[in-house]
């Protein structure tokens, strides 16, 4: 056996396969390279379990795990939920050849990957890369995870400048860019990420610099970067969540709602997706799609504590914009009392409104109480378009034009121009929307002309 000097007595490990005989024979791999404490997860959901009750120190995880889910997927859910510490080692254990094409474009990746049938030789060479690799992010990723992120950045700059540095050039600047995107600096993430771009074409490099430019609201520079990308890279998912994110944003729901579509359909158990899928779907009136999308969150996303308030306010909205009131006052009347208490008040607008169209002996006089708050507050787009469809059904035209007006004004107008002109013409209002168009554009003009105030 190769002579690597490493101690993996005190290391739990976790094997995750739902072949019984994979999992001995990946256990007495492990055992062969010293390992002493090895756990088995013999699925998805018993894994999920396992790492969140005690995270191992290495996770071998095979990447088809039966039932439709894959070790991927389940990477993807351990992220999302911040269940995995960047210290710990998640290695991919697969028998596609095919995997190196995937794993080398998309964003979320394991920390390495290795392709069966392989040596405990093979595997020990490999721990040991990623340990050493561990060790010398060590500091930085407690820095990042207290969200420090000028000493995080400090930090990878002195190792971007270190020999020890050298092997892990791609990574410090990869981790760079990412920290300056998650400390708000969309405009340094964008220099860090063209930087790596000018060295080499990553899909993820890519990637970051659409997610940078849609951070600074230049939509239009934005989707001609992340084309390029889902072009390229037809298994990179993420990049084709974010392509659906900029479309949205200029108004394109259709487009959205079509590529989510097709990536939803090869990875029907991403509930993230199907999420999104919803949003598109329902701003494009596409409310069939958007029901069935959120039904399938609700009825099988089922990480604990992955259904939330606003997923079924949510379901609730697709079953109103269906015209489907039982249903929508199901939903809503279901809601746990603690979960309505502890509503945020743009989910209270929206719970409000819904249940004053879907019940209006149970919602209305609830509306009419928040009306004050609704008129007054800074809201979001969604809750904004939830009242307006409320004022509507209930002839409140005050409270309908003023949010109109609103949401028309604000950074998703793109977002929401359909559906605000939508409601309108369903109401037989089209002159008055378009009234308050004109009202919005003049007060724009004003507020842009130079001293205009």
């Amino acid at each position: 056996m190769a002579t690597v000097n490493i101690d993996f007595s005190q290391r739990r490990f976790l094997v995750i396969d739902d072949q019984p005989m994979a999992r001995e024979a990946l256990r007495t791999i492990a055992q062969t390279v010293g390992a002493f404490a090895v756990e088995f997860a013999a699925n998805y959901q018993d894994a999920i379990y396992r790492i969140r009750n005690n995270t191992p120190d290495i996770i071998l995880c095979d990447y088809i795990l039966g039932d439709g889910r894959s070790g991927q997927q389940l990477l993807e859910e351990l992220r999302r939920f911040n269940l995995l510490k960047d210290e710990a080692i998640f290695m991919m254990v697969t028998g596609e050849q095919s995997y190196e094409q995937v794993v080398s474009a998309v964003e979320l990746v394991p920390d390495d990957y290795i392709i069966k049938p392989f040596s405990p030789d093979k595997l020990l060479l490999r721990l040991a890369r990623i340990m050493a690799k561990k060790d010398f992010f060590a500091d930085y990723y407690r820095e990042k995870r207290q969200q420090e992120y000028a000493r995080a950045l400090a930090l990878l700059a002195a190792k971007r400048d270190s020999e020890a540095g050298r092997p892990y050039r791609f990574e410090i600047l990869r981790q760079q860019a990412e920290t300056l995107l998650a400390s708000g600096d969309a405009v340094g993430a964008e220099d860090a990420y063209r930087d790596i771009l000018n060295n080499y074409e990553f899909p993820w490099a890519r990637a970051g610099v659409a997610r940078s430019l849609h951070q600074q609201s230049r939509h239009g520079e934005a989707r001609e970067e992340i084309d390029r990308v889902v072009a390229s890279t037809p298994h990179y998912f993420d990049a084709v969540d974010l392509k659906a994110n900029i479309c949205i944003a200029q108004g394109e729901t259709e487009e959205a709602q079509r590529v989510l579509d097709e990536a939803a359909k090869k990875t029907p158990r991403n509930y993230l997706r199907k999420r999104l899928l919803a949003e598109a779907a329902t701003l494009n009136g596409d409310t069939e799609t958007a029901r069935i999308a959120m039904g399938d969150v609700i009825a099988n996303d089922s990480m604990p504590g992955a259904v939330s308030a606003a997923d079924k306010l949510s379901h609730a909205r697709t079953h109103v914009a269906s015209n489907d009131k039982i249903s929508a006052e199901k939903v809503l009347v279901g809601m746990r009392e603690s979960e309505v208490q502890n509503l945020t008040l743009d989910e209270q607008a929206s719970f409000a409104a819904l249940l004053a169209i879907a019940s209006p002996e149970k919602g209305k006089s609830k509306f009419a109480g928040l009306r004050p708050a609704l008129i007054s507050a800074a809201l979001e787009t969604t809750a904004r378009l939830d009242i307006l469809r409320a004022a509507m059904v209930l002839n409140d035209r005050e409270l309908a034009d003023q949010q109109a007006a609103q949401t028309m004004a604000g950074p998703d107008a793109k977002k929401s121009f359909n559906s605000v002109r939508t409601l309108y013409a369903l109401h037989g209002r089209e002159m008055d929307f378009r009234e308050i168009q004109k009202q919005v554009a003049l007060r724009r003009i004003h507020h842009d002309e130079p001293n205009g105030a």
